[in-house]
């Protein structure tokens, strides 16, 4: 890559990166804006001499201001999505980390147009409420540190979108600015420069899914008027969808754009037409429009329940009472941002500040109502089945009587073969990415389950006894608990413990306190250890079986089988992971081989006792590709067709070894990778 002029471009960076794996080269990037404590989005401007257009995600603990331009040489690493567990597509590239200090590049004709002025509005505002700026930030440009700061409250109160900019802040600020416009140009021109003003706060937010949405439908509603013929809602809205997929199709997988869309159709078709009598008097005119904003936001809270709880696990009906004020209030603080971008002037910044000061109080007094559910994952059939009986309550509260009566019976039928079918997973055989750790699932050809060790603990050497004294923020916990709850899982027949390393048992207090498990499998060594007794009274055991192997055995699970070779009752060494439960299940047409941690002495005794026992199509490469384990004799008796690297790409560790990978190829197996995405398959 070396020796290319300057305006040569790489042909495609993204191939290239996912190819090599890793990079490091000298780099010069721009930052976009501030995503967490020690994130930044930076767009990567040239790598090694090519000029490049790249986001990546760039980790640093260094204090780097929007906008600003650095060089340096960094190592870049690709973020690949895993295509069972990833839930939401990956907006970078890669993940970029600086080898050598950062050299500010400085000079502003360098820096994008768009960043310097989103630079500069960050400085104004930092300048002029300093505390209360982040969110000031949030309203105007879509800082992300007063959401992170106050993100469970928000969560909690329902009112997360309040704080993100949205198409709700662009309406806002749409009013504010035509007001003034109008005041002071003639109509038209007013409305051209209001939507130029539109189009660069959309820039300035990085045409985030739901402002591009208002801002089209704000244009074309104008657009349409200028041209007499204007567009009714659901021609604007359907006319903004179209054009937002045309420019970018990946958009329509979009959560922001998902719910933003749903969020608007259900204010243009599912809000009751509730009539204002006018002879009521200003009281109750002031009580019914009260209501029917209530009303408004009870429609959407519950109309966007079945995307929050399938991609988020929460619902929150808080923002019932939370918009009542919350909106007001926000409404207020936005004009307020904007005059003091322009105007800092001291009453502006004193009420800007007492405001902020009675939004946080009441956020708190909200976060804290009970009309919420929290980590109630649903799965895709439950999620549309749900929104069917919404819908069908939405056409009630319109009074759509006829309607109702005649989608009543195909739409119930539809809601009830979405809840029965299918109703367990079968035939499925999974090999998760848990990072330096194990953690496999097995569903048989009757539903039946047994998953083989649990993954590992986040911020813990792989290679730890367990303890109860260990915050326990599992992988599980973290990936794939929500995996399953999407998928209805919801009991083990089996749990399998190879051994009591944190990497394999890690996620075991999680998983119980989470799954029902009908039998724990665990090892008469594992059983008689300290750190199992200690652990087990915090454990919730309660209708679980434990299950202790002293000798080979086997499991039946469905038509299918699991034998478990090792340890046997000869077996005897203190080393921990010489004593994992090594796992061979077979079905009628495949054969798969769990080895755990395994190293050269169990593999020589398995030889020796077992030869023909081990010989099966997939296997698990004992103790994540260690030199010190998958011997050449133990190869040669396994033979697999295929065998599975449980790994990151990057470790402390150095897995795999490259003694390990030459053994391997050298037995001509064809090696997979875990960090490259979960593997999964098919029995038969």
């Amino acid at each position: 890559m070396r020796g290319q002029k300057q305006e040569s471009e790489m042909p495609d960076f993204a191939a290239y990166l996912h190819e090599k794996g890793e990079i490091q080269q000298e780099v010069s990037f721009t930052v976009i804006n501030q995503l967490g404590s020690d994130s930044y989005r930076v767009k990567l401007d040239s790598i090694a001499g090519y000029q490049l257009n790249e986001t990546l995600l760039l980790q640093s603990r260094e204090n780097l201001a929007t906008g600003s331009s650095f060089r340096t040489v960094a190592e870049i690493s690709p973020l690949r999505e895993d295509p069972i567990l990833s839930i939401y597509p990956n907006r970078y590239q890669g993940r970029m980390r600086a080898v050598l200090p950062l050299k500010a590049t400085g000079s502003a004709q360098n820096l994008a147009a768009i960043l310097k002025l989103r630079s500069f509005l960050q400085q104004r505002l930092d300048q002029s409420l300093k505390a209360y700026s982040p969110l000031a930030k949030a309203l105007l440009l879509s800082d992300s540190e007063f959401k992170r700061e106050h993100r469970q409250s928000l969560s909690n109160a329902g009112i997360i979108h309040l704080v993100v900019v949205s198409g709700l802040h662009v309406l806002m600020l749409s009013l504010f600015l035509l007001v003034l416009l109008r005041g002071i140009f003639p109509k038209m021109v007013a409305e051209f420069i209001f939507m130029l003003l539109l189009l660069l706060f959309a820039a300035i937010n990085g045409f985030a899914p739901p402002i591009l949405r208002a801002m089209l439908m704000i244009c074309l509603a104008i657009l349409s008027r200028w041209l007499s013929r204007p567009l009714a809602l659901s021609q604007n809205l359907a006319l903004s969808l179209f054009i937002i997929t045309i420019i970018d199709p990946d958009q329509i997988f979009s959560v922001s754009l998902q719910l933003s869309f749903l969020a608007v159709a259900l204010i243009a078709f599912a809000l009751p037409r509730l009539h204002i009598d006018p002879d009521l008097s200003r009281a109750g005119k002031a009580w019914r429009k009260v209501f029917n904003y209530m009303l408004l936001s009870l429609i959407v809270g519950i109309g966007i329940a079945p995307l929050s709880l399938y991609y988020f696990g929460t619902a929150s009906l808080n923002g019932v009472l939370a918009n009542l004020l919350g909106l007001p209030l926000i409404t207020l603080l936005l004009g307020l941002a904007l005059l003091i971008l322009f105007v800092p002037l001291p009453p502006f910044i004193l009420s800007f500040q007492a405001l902020a000061e009675l939004w946080e109080a009441w956020l708190k007094f909200c976060s804290t109502l009970p009309f919420r559910l929290e980590d109630f994952w649903i799965s895709i059939n439950s999620a549309l089945a749900l929104a069917l009986a919404i819908a069908l309550l939405f056409l009630l509260l319109n009074r759509r009587w006829r309607l109702c009566l005649r989608l009543l019976l195909p739409v119930g039928a539809g809601i009830t073969l979405l809840l029965i079918f299918p109703t367990r997973i079968k035939n499925e055989l999974y090999i998760f990415n848990s990072g330096v750790a194990d953690c496999a699932l097995i569903f048989a050809d009757d539903g039946s389950s047994m998953m083989i060790d649990t993954g590992g603990i986040l911020g813990q050497r792989a290679e730890m006894n367990i303890s109860p004294e260990m915050n326990h923020q599992s992988w599980y916990k973290q990936r794939l608990l929500i995996w399953l709850k999407r998928r209805h899982v919801s009991t083990l027949d089996y749990l399998v413990i190879t051994h009591l390393h944190t990497d394999h048992a890690g996620g075991l207090p999680d998983i119980l306190a989470s799954l029902k498990v009908k039998q724990l499998v665990l090892s008469d060594d594992s059983i008689s250890r300290d750190e199992w007794q200690q652990m087990v009274p915090g454990l919730q055991l309660n209708n679980t079986r434990i299950m202790s192997i002293n000798d080979t055995t086997s499991l039946g699970l469905g038509s299918y089988q699991a034998k478990v070779l090792h340890p046997d009752a000869l077996y005897q060494d203190p080393d921990i992971n010489n004593q994992s439960l090594v796992i061979r299940f077979d079905t009628a047409g495949s054969s798969f081989l769990f080895t755990g941690d395994i190293e050269a002495e169990a593999e020589r005794y398995l030889v020796e006792h077992y030869p023909r026992e081990l010989k099966s199509e997939i296997l698990k490469v004992p103790h994540h590709g260690s030199r010190t384990s998958s011997t050449p004799s133990f190869l040669e008796h396994v033979q697999a067709r295929e065998a599975v690297i449980t790994s990151s790409e990057s470790n402390i560790y150095g897995f795999p070894h490259r003694e390990t990978m030459a053994r391997l190829q050298l037995n001509g197996t064809q090696i997979q990778y875990s960090y490259l995405g979960s593997l999964r398959y098919v029995l038969r």
